[in-house]
């Protein structure tokens, strides 16, 4: 992954690069099928009154871990990009 003619040699740059790449499976492998069940649970329930189903409950405590992680992540890759440690 180094290569230094393309400027990828600055180790900053290619942490960076692989925390975005986690922070991107993490959202669309995780979060997003997990968020359009949620979608379907609260559609399907919308008429039924405002009693919250206990699916809503279990998508929602599986999700709250994995977008944590991925709102550390930003932090990291944007303290990576401004702060530039090695």
């Amino acid at each position: 992954m180094i290569i230094t003619k393309m400027g990828f040699s600055q180790m900053w740059l290619n942490a960076s690069i692989l925390l975005s790449l986690l922070m991107v499976v993490a959202i669309d492998g995780w979060i997003e099928p997990r968020m359009k069940k949620i979608i379907k649970i609260i559609s399907e329930n919308q008429d039924q009154g405002h009693e919250i189903p206990a699916e809503f409950g279990l998508l929602i405590k599986k999700i709250v871990p994995i977008e944590t992680a991925a709102q550390l992540l930003m932090i990291a890759i944007l303290v990576l990009m401004v702060v530039k440690p090695f």
